[in-house]
């Protein structure tokens, strides 16, 4: 098989193994309110059925990126897919919350597999002078599934159930399963080289305990105000033990004769830029994407379904313009769409806070239109500019790292922007919370503008 007719199977192969992984995101967001009376329970407690997903990923993409340098990006590819297709199946027989959560939790920690061992597989098969095109297409699966998702999850679910959904994409991810099996080549691996199981733990510990006290902190800011948190045990607990977990991964590292993730890595800034840039740019993205329903309903009176079929443009904007930053990386450098991105999310905030006052839906429409394009064409560049800062034996951590700050902006802006605009938000509220968003954003703009500028991606 030539390299090109490979290639285009390999998209094939991850573009059907990511789609369950989106699709079902959104598809389970929208659906909570008839999940959670099916399974007699709240929708605040069925909330951890997406919480816990975003968690197990965020904690796990580190060491699942390097256990495929170790063991082979294919291998891990395969087995994440594989524990996909059977959490996916099990998902469908949940018979209370308790079950659906930890289901959806496992299934979090097979997406973590996946994803950075499946961009590592493009990676490799495109070759550094096209890794940020192959970024865009990745991209492009990504996030044209949660479209999907919003545009037709309901009417499905109204149709067939909840249940049967998740039967669907089982059966989808097991053709994925199949196809990459006989289809798929390795990378390269470090043979011979042993996994810093302490590095992994330590790291994995930090950020687990530092989102579980940003969840915490957000709830209690609701319930007892902003004091509440500085006298509330439980997230000052989390915080500290995120801080001694965060040293210990230091120490663990300077230590190590095969650490999990050199920390001389962080003093380029080709690594560290896009990595920031990327955790606060999908912290506006992310905290913009679940405030503006509540201010179309609020303050414009849309219905749900009108709001699903309008929220609707930002992944699709974000997915036609996934290849697109692929190829202005390529011709142009990365740091020139890592920049552009940051700069209209920036814009799409305001655009949000311009349209809060309810007489201007333009701006709703511009502001969504915005961020999509925003983190379509900076996003190829950031994980393309990541990679290419790092040993190419160390692809796929430097991979599993993009995706956990990614993460870790997507569940802090989730909560901290709700927490922001309050359950009985006023129009002057939903300005503030949006110019809020515009400020995180104007910080991902300044950090990568830090970064180097390139001929072109490499």
């Amino acid at each position: 098989m030539d390299d090109r007719r490979y290639r285009s199977r390999l998209l094939l192969v991850v573009m059907l193994s990511v789609m369950g992984f989106g699709s079902l995101m959104t598809i389970v967001t929208v659906s909570l309110s008839v999940i959670a009376e099916d399974l007699g329970t709240s929708r605040a407690t069925l909330g951890w059925v997406v919480t816990g997903l975003m968690l197990a990923m965020a904690v796990a993409t580190p060491l699942a990126g390097k256990l495929g340098d170790l063991k082979g990006h294919r291998v891990v590819f395969l087995w994440g897919l594989l524990g996909g297709i059977v959490t996916t199946a099990l998902c469908g027989v949940a018979w209370d919350a308790a079950s659906l959560i930890t289901f959806r939790v496992l299934f979090g920690l097979s997406g973590a597999l996946v994803m950075p061992n499946a961009m590592s597989l493009m990676m490799h098969a495109f070759g550094p002078e096209r890794r940020a095109s192959a970024m865009g297409w990745f991209q492009f699966a990504m996030t044209g599934a949660p479209t999907i998702g919003l545009v037709i999850g309901g009417p499905m679910i109204d149709v067939v159930g909840w249940r049967a959904i998740f039967y669907a994409f089982a059966v989808v991810s097991l053709g994925a399963f199949v196809a990459g099996w006989a289809l798929l080549r390795d990378s390269p691996r470090r043979a011979g080289a042993t996994l810093d199981y302490l590095g992994a733990v330590t790291l994995g510990t930090s950020v687990l305990l530092l989102l579980l006290a940003a969840t915490r902190a957000a709830e209690t800011v609701r319930t007892e105000g902003v004091g509440g948190v500085v006298a509330d045990p439980a997230t000052l607990a989390l915080a500290a033990g995120a801080l001694v977990a965060a040293i210990a991964f230091v120490r663990v590292e300077r230590r190590a004769t095969e650490p999990m993730l050199k920390l001389g890595y962080f003093r380029r800034r080709n690594f560290t830029a896009p990595l920031v840039s990327s955790a606060l740019t999908q912290f506006a993205y992310m905290g913009g994407f679940v405030v503006t329903p509540l201010l179309l309903d609020d303050v414009y009176g849309w219905a749900v379904g009108g709001i699903s079929l309008l929220l609707a443009l930002r992944p699709g904007a974000f997915s036609v313009a996934s290849p697109l930053g692929g190829r202005l990386a390529g011709q142009f450098g990365e740091r020139l769409p890592l920049v552009g991105g940051a700069v209209l999310m920036v814009f799409s905030m305001l655009a949000f806070a311009a349209s809060s006052a309810g007489s201007a839906l333009v701006f709703v429409v511009a502001g969504l239109l915005l961020s999509g394009v925003a983190s379509g064409i900076a996003g190829p560049a950031s994980s393309s500019m990541v990679a290419g800062a790092v040993d190419p034996e160390d692809m796929g951590v430097a991979n599993g790292m993009s995706q956990q700050l990614m993460f870790v902006g997507i569940v802090s802006g989730i909560q901290i922007m709700l927490v922001a605009v309050g359950d009985d938000a006023t129009t002057g509220r939903y300005a503030s919370t949006f110019v809020f968003g515009a400020v995180v954003a104007a910080g991902g703009l300044a950090a990568a503008m830090l970064s180097r500028g390139r001929d072109r991606a490499s």
